[in-house]
């Protein structure tokens, strides 16, 4: 028993002096991290930078100093200095370092003494700083900036000598919100005080609506007789209406007018006799085939017929456009006072008996276009009188060849492989087209009158200036 005795005690020195090593080490080492607590440990960023062992209130005058330090601004090539007192801002040391504070002492004190015991730094982590600025300043500034040194996309420049369009250019823009987090991330950054302001980059307009206009206004304005240009986007809805109160004579496209009415009329498909006749007053510019067209919308009685078409028309809200007697006939009844022959600012010497304008005739063509896609101002005023078959085959009787001896006109303008459905026409002194065209880049509507009231126009004349707005219009929604 004795022998074991010995041993036992000198185990149980040893145990306690083991404890009283580890208690002793565990003070030393709490004693050493309560010392730690007023410094910043080395894993732990305050604004952008670390400040190894260094006392906090030591730590918040460096930040402080770098602070006050300009940053810079950098739009593209040019380099702004910022004065952070120039948009108000403050940083406030006292809650900055109070925070940090809370964050050794409180926070994390447990987790990092632990991590002290083992001769580990605590767990690296960012602290925020107490800072703010003016955000109307700092805006103003960019404001300044973005007047300064922006260069907008500039939109396509009209040349109507050439009738072309000028492509646009790309500009750039200063993007205000989206630079406003960077600035304020460099302010508040002790080491990174650079900032990349957000440039917008924009890509070169599209021609719009307004230069296509102002092209074809040069281009008129080179004509020295009375015209008008009805142009519309039947995708966008988007328009130039260039003279519309201006009545002229009806000519040939009112047979559009009467093809649309037969086809109200129709119950089924045309028989053959009528077919013909259709094709005739088209093709052919039959206007003896227009008459019997008139005859039957008017149940066998062509003045009927024309009184019928009118009232028809005044319906659809097409107030310029009327008949008052059949191709190549008289009457003793008056014309009607439209708004159109009303504006004594322009006399095209239109015939009484038949009248219309750009206007109503564009607004007819897209009247069909929309009722051959199941909608539209035909189908709603007429309802069933109209399917969207019918109005397709007013669009393909008006694809046919032009009459005889008529120049392209609108068609010329046109690239070999673009469909146009179209009705060209004209007398001594007017010339005029109304065309639907349907495009890779949309489908429009066009019409076009010139008129020399005083004199003879020549078709090879009206024929130039109607083939360059066809051009213009054609290039505006097929861009090269």
């Amino acid at each position: 028993m004795f022998t074991w005795s010995r041993p036992r005690r000198a185990w149980r020195r040893l145990r306690v002096l083991g404890i009283v090593a580890v208690v002793v080490y565990v003070i030393i080492q709490f004693i050493t991290f309560q010392l730690s607590l007023s410094r910043l440990p080395a894993t732990w960023i305050v604004a952008g930078k670390t400040y190894a062992d260094v006392p906090i209130d030591s730590a918040m005058q460096q930040l402080t100093g770098d602070l006050q330090q300009p940053i810079v601004l950098h739009y593209f090539t040019q380099s702004i200095a910022l004065q952070p007192r120039a948009i108000d801002f403050t940083f406030d040391a006292d809650l900055t370092a109070q925070s940090i504070r809370i964050a050794r002492t409180e926070n994390s004190a447990l987790t990092d003494f632990l991590r002290h015991l083992i001769f580990q730094p605590p767990a690296p982590r960012e602290i925020p700083i107490v800072a703010g600025y003016s955000d109307e300043k700092a805006r103003a500034l960019l404001t300044d900036l973005s007047t300064r040194y922006d260069q907008p996309a500039r939109p396509p420049v009209p040349q109507p000598d050439s009738m072309t369009l000028v492509p646009g250019q790309p500009g750039f823009q200063l993007n205000i919100v989206q630079s406003m987090p960077p600035i304020e991330a460099a302010l508040k950054s002790a080491v990174d005080r650079d900032v990349k302001l957000v440039i917008d980059h924009q890509p070169a307009p599209r021609p719009g609506i307004d230069q296509l206009s102002q092209l074809i206004i040069g281009r008129l304005a080179l004509f020295p007789g009375n015209s008008s240009v009805f142009l519309k986007d039947l995708q966008t809805g988007h328009e130039i209406n260039l003279n519309p109160q201006v009545a002229y004579s009806g000519l040939g496209l009112m047979k559009i007018a009467i093809l649309t009415e037969v086809f109200r009329k129709l119950d089924q498909s045309p028989d053959i006799t009528l077919t013909q006749r259709l094709t005739s007053t088209l093709g052919l510019d039959n206007n003896f085939a227009a008459n019997a067209l008139l005859g039957f919308i008017g149940e066998n009685n062509i003045p009927n017929g024309v009184k019928v078409l009118t009232a028809s028309l005044r319906n659809l809200g097409l107030v310029n456009t009327f008949m008052t007697a059949a191709y190549g006939e008289t009457t003793t009844l008056p014309s009607p006072v439209t708004p159109a022959n009303s504006n004594a600012a322009a006399n095209t010497r239109a015939d009484p008996a038949i009248q219309t304008t750009a206007t109503d005739m564009g607004l007819l063509l897209e009247m069909i276009y929309q009722c051959s896609h199941s909608g539209g101002t035909l189908m709603v005023v007429y309802p069933g009188r109209f399917t969207p078959a019918e109005c397709a085959q007013i669009i393909d009787l008006l694809k046919q060849n032009p009459p005889p001896g008529q120049p392209p006109f609108l068609r010329g303008g046109l690239p070999a492989e673009a469909s146009i459905a179209h009705r060209p026409a004209g007398n001594a002194g007017t010339r005029a087209d109304a065309a639907l065209t349907s495009s890779p880049g949309g489908d429009y509507v066009l019409v076009v009158f010139l008129n020399l009231p005083n004199q003879g126009l020549d078709a090879n004349i009206a024929n130039t200036v109607m083939t360059d707005i066809s051009r213009a219009a054609y290039d505006y929604f097929n861009p090269k």
